[in-house]
């Protein structure tokens, strides 16, 4: 799959490029892994990598600087940087109505509870959530969704991704 140009020059303008990078400071720390095309490229292996780090590391409530820790998790297994980052948007303060009641929830049905009874303590009072027990269920809740979503997601990127038709070559002979 190709970008498209304006893409590329938005990258270039923001030396993001891989031919700026090369002897920048990040290049030294990381070496050519920084450099490589997976990367950056959206191809079926490096969104599925990318979505494998990312949306793990998106379902942990109240963590900072979570996107500069999947771009490190990402750069060291090859996965698609700009899916770790895009992924990252997931958790803000937006998204939090639904996705804090949703990890608390499966945090205490994992712990043993009924699910009857943790749906109705969940939409009666939702600020238990963030009071001392609550959080050891907030926290395992964002590890089951975020590690069964990632490896999920994961399948269905390597599995399913439509294969990307390639450019037809032009004919000598016509």
């Amino acid at each position: 799959m190709h970008l498209p140009y304006w893409i590329h020059r938005w990258l270039h303008r923001r030396r993001l490029s891989r031919s700026r990078m090369r002897g920048t400071w990040l290049h030294s720390r990381f070496g050519d892994k920084l450099l490589d095309k997976a990367l950056w490229k959206p191809t079926r292996e490096s969104l599925a990598r990318g979505w494998l780090v990312g949306f793990p590391i998106t379902m942990l409530p109240f963590l900072p600087i979570q996107s500069v820790l999947a771009c490190i998790v990402a750069i060291f297994v090859r996965g698609n940087l700009l899916l770790c980052i895009a992924l990252q948007f997931l958790s803000m303060p937006l998204t939090a109505p639904v996705h804090l009641p949703a990890c608390y929830f499966v945090g205490e049905v994992v712990r043993g509870h009924s699910p009857a009874a943790v749906w109705r303590q969940v939409t009666g009072s939702t600020m238990e959530v963030f009071t001392g027990d609550s959080l050891i269920s907030l926290y395992l809740g964002a590890v089951v969704l975020g590690l069964s979503i990632g490896l999920l997601g994961y399948i269905l990127l390597k599995n399913f991704w439509p294969l990307l038709p390639t450019r037809a070559k032009a004919d000598p002979s016509s």
